[in-house]
């Protein structure tokens, strides 16, 4: 029998009709596929808002991050009271609620009382918005008739002591997956699961980085053997361009697993980076779809690549270092090593290489999953660390299916700092952050046409 793992996404559990929307679509498949596996984010923005109290504590500011919780809580009593009438399951919600904002509370209180927030601390209060979206979630699944499960993410997703972006234990989560979904898919029953957070095998929270949810439903995916995962989110499927910087940004029909994967890593906001790799393995498709717009077929993702006519399928920009050194001796793998000591995760390593004797300049990718600051932060380090380095914050443009130089296409007001050809036909340009959306809307210019030389 056939096995679906979806995921939605945050954008789709803003609201009471959202939600409703999400449960009956959970419904409708459950129905036409009897083994469904449900993976839910956090209500839009309420992990950063978490993120943000942790860090008000750190600085001991109690009225800022009291506030914050102030605000998250009445946002769920909005949703649990639009949700369920008065009742057993809506005291029981709003019981719930409480007793995981308090005890975010006498966290936070105690990292204000000691001026130190440990990297547990801030997986323990980050993972509260998944637990409960995944509570109110299963609840309206029941209301509704579904037999639906909630599971605990952390009895499931099992990871090392990696805070803040764990890595999965495989093994272990196939074995996990097997011994507490697998009985009840045979049963018919939907386990609904907290996406992004997991646990040690010790139990201690972890988290999998932004994005994690993506990953927890392609780790649930591989472990359980499906036949299909299902994004669903709040767009048609995955664009050729981020929207918001070119505006005729078009949805992908297809894309490989390949091409997928470099987009993630290069700054697409759709997937978790590592997300498609769980799903290689036993070659499970993945398509991402818009569930208030079902009449598009929206992006899958697969193995095979398309035949025919070579393009360029999709451009992205992602926060990267760049790092320049002139007139002195230089040995890279001595530099590597000083680099990933300072900063750790915070740079991979670096996409373009440039190097001679006495020049060297070199473009890292800061990943997506360290956050926003993330590359402000690197970039005060590495200038610490290197003081005869020039080191500047960039946006770092992948064109995916260029094969060729991409840098004449630039207007003059646009200066490359660096460019690459990488493996798998795609080109990298490091630009100024300033520079950015003009040069994405000009590199955008060849996905329009199938440019056999682009």
């Amino acid at each position: 029998m056939a096995l679906l793992v979806m995921k939605f996404g945050g954008s789709l559990t803003a609201d009471a009709q959202q939600l409703r929307r999400v449960v009956q679509i959970i419904h409708a498949e459950w129905l036409a596929w009897q083994r469904v596996v449900v993976v839910i984010s956090a209500m839009s923005g309420a992990t950063d808002t978490l993120r943000r109290a942790a860090e008000f504590a750190q600085q001991r500011d109690v009225t800022a991050y009291r506030r914050l919780m102030s605000g998250l809580r009445a946002d769920h009593i909005t949703l649990i009271e639009s949700l369920f009438a008065a009742g057993t399951l809506r005291q029981h919600l709003l019981q719930k609620l409480d007793g995981y904002l308090f005890s975010v509370l006498a966290l936070c209180d105690g990292v204000a009382h000691s001026g130190a927030l440990l990297p547990q601390q801030r997986d323990a209060v980050m993972a509260v918005g998944e637990r409960l979206m995944a509570s109110i979630t299963a609840a309206l699944a029941q209301q509704e008739g579904l037999r639906a499960a909630l599971i605990e993410a952390e009895s499931v997703i099992i990871t090392d002591n990696v805070h803040q972006n764990a890595h999965p234990l495989r093994d272990v989560i196939d074995e996990r997956a097997e011994h507490i979904l697998r009985p009840l898919l045979d049963k018919a029953v939907v386990p609904i699961v907290a996406g992004f957070i997991g646990a040690t095998r010790n139990g201690e929270p972890t988290t999998l980085g932004r994005g994690g949810s993506d990953l927890t439903a392609t780790l649930l995916a591989a472990a359980l053997g499906a036949d299909e995962v299902w994004m669903w989110t709040s767009v048609d499927g995955i664009m050729s361009a981020d929207p918001a910087l070119v505006p005729n940004a078009r949805v992908i029909p297809s894309l490989t697993y390949e091409e997928i994967g470099e987009l993630a890593f290069f700054g697409a906001r759709l997937l978790h980076p590592g997300a498609i790799e769980p799903l290689i393995r036993n070659n499970i498709p993945l398509r991402v779809r818009n569930p208030h717009n079902l009449d598009h077929d929206g992006t899958l993702v697969h193995a095979n690549p398309q035949q025919g006519a070579h393009r360029v399928k999709a451009v992205t920009a992602v926060d990267g270092l760049y790092l320049a050194l002139r007139d002195q001796p230089f040995d890279l793998i001595t530099f590597l090593g000083k680099v990933r000591e300072k900063v750790g995760s915070l740079a991979a390593d670096p996409v373009i290489v440039m190097q001679s004797y006495r020049r060297a300049t070199l473009v890292f990718v800061v990943p997506t999953s360290e956050g926003p600051q993330a590359v402000l932060a690197a970039a005060r380090q590495l200038k610490d660390l290197l003081p005869e380095w020039d080191v500047q914050p960039v946006k770092v443009i992948a064109a995916i299916g260029a094969r060729t130089d991409l840098r004449p296409i630039l207007s003059k007001n646009i200066r490359p700092l660096a460019s690459a050809l990488g493996a798998n036909e795609r080109r990298l340009v490091a630009v100024n952050p300033a520079d950015v959306r003009d040069a994405l809307q000009q590199f955008h210019s060849l996905t329009e046409s199938d440019a056999v030389e682009a």
